[in-house]
């Protein structure tokens, strides 16, 4: 990749930034409550990671560093009507197509790296979906090391509540960001990648439950718990899947438990009980009896299905819907996408086997990409996508972390 091109419309990028960070970025942070630690980089160009619990975090983090960087972005992204103008036209950033190989896509960062470009990396992938910076792999740490560039820890603190990933609406209350440290390319070249992994997810980790009881910050707004069926899908009293429905404040089950989220972010109780008090702990429970239900299973047999999904064909950058109310189905070596046309109903099959990707996208889009066929699933009622995910994981020999 030549540096001309890489540097295309580089110098825009960064005029445009700079005249955005002197005349509203102090007012966008005050908007959005945002408390920015400022900070000056020693090395250039450098990579910054950070964790990812915000939309807003890309440009949270330039102005803190007072800096253009270059993010990677989803595919899906591209696609929306806002987010594809926005990124293109305004950000410029290297796309990460779920298609791509990940050695083409390192060599589009490196690139970069090369030109004088900082490249910024939210290494979770998308935006927490519990609260907890998510698993980060070793092949970041090599990325790393191979670009010969400096690395910039960032992390944030208070994201996840103001705009859970989950959440018909978003909050109003605090959000904290800063570097956490900085590391010189000499630094770095003496490290292993594995080195440079547990450095990365040491800095960016965070338990926002763990930050709310040391020191408690309120997270204010309508409907409080309305979608949160997006991440919490079985029931500790009954444990069943697929029963839980949001409402207001309350999250409640078929079986009759109940529980009210506040505006600390935690569960209260409303049925006289109350299992977890946090997203995380019930997440990771449910997570461990998802795994032993999803192993049992024989091959044939049918794990979960739901109704009322919208199923989208990918094809290069164009996304077609091929129904708007079809169905999954979940079975012990399969996932069934179900729909009507031309007067029939038409069966997917597409076998874990065959299947390359099965990831998440936005707040409960499902992708599940072959050597030929790329879908993206969306929902007409709330469900977690993550069923999916991990079904696939655990049954093709992964863990889901």
């Amino acid at each position: 990749m030549e540096n001309k091109n890489v540097k295309k419309g580089y110098i825009r990028n960064v005029i445009a930034l700079n005249t955005a960070r002197v005349l509203i970025g102090k007012a966008v942070a005050k908007a959005n409550n945002a408390e920015l630690a400022y900070y000056k980089p020693k090395h250039t160009p450098f990579i910054l990671i950070a964790n990812h619990s915000d939309p807003l975090d890309p440009g949270f983090e330039m102005m803190a560093l007072k800096r253009y960087i270059r993010f990677i972005a989803s595919d899906h992204l591209m696609r929306s009507r806002i987010g594809g103008l926005i990124l293109t036209k305004l950000g410029g950033v290297i796309v990460k197509h779920r298609e791509k190989p990940s050695s083409v896509l390192n060599e589009e960062i490196i690139a970069n790296i090369k030109a004088g470009i900082p490249v910024g990396i939210h290494a979770e992938g998308g935006t927490s979906t519990n609260g907890e910076t998510g698993y980060i792999s070793v092949h970041t740490g090599q990325l790393v090391k191979d670009s010969g560039a400096a690395l910039i820890t960032f992390r944030f603190t208070g994201g996840y509540l103001r705009t859970p990933r989950w959440a018909k609406n978003n909050r109003k209350g605090l959000l904290k960001g800063q570097v956490v440290n900085e590391y010189s390319p000499e630094f770095l070249k003496g490290k292993t990648a594995e080195e440079i992994t547990q450095i990365i997810r040491r800095d960016t980790y965070i338990n926002v439950y763990e930050e709310q009881k040391k020191e408690t910050h309120l997270y204010k707004g309508a409907d409080l718990a309305e979608y949160v069926e997006r991440t919490l899908f079985m029931c500790p009293k009954c444990r069943e899947v697929g029963r839980l429905h949001s409402k207001g404040d309350y999250l409640n089950c078929d079986c009759g438990y109940s529980v009210r989220m506040g505006e600390d972010g935690f569960f209260h109780e409303n049925s006289g009980e109350l299992v977890f008090d946090n997203i995380l702990e019930w997440d990771k429970w449910q997570r461990s009896k998802w795994k032993e239900k999803v192993l049992k299973a024989e091959a044939e047999d049918e794990i979960f299905s739901e109704e009322g999904q919208i199923i989208g064909k990918v094809t290069g950058s164009d996304r077609e819907i091929v129904s708007e109310n079809g169905t999954i189905r979940l079975f012990g070596n399969r996932i069934e996408l179900i729909w009507s046309g031309n007067g029939k109903e038409e069966i997917k099959v597409l076998f874990f086997s065959k299947l390359k990707q099965v990831q998440t996208a936005s707040r409960e889009g499902l992708i599940l990409i072959t050597d030929s066929e790329y879908y993206d699933i969306r929902s007409r009622i709330p469900r977690a996508a993550t069923k999916y995910v991990a079904a696939w994981r655990y049954r093709t020999g992964k863990d889901y972390l």
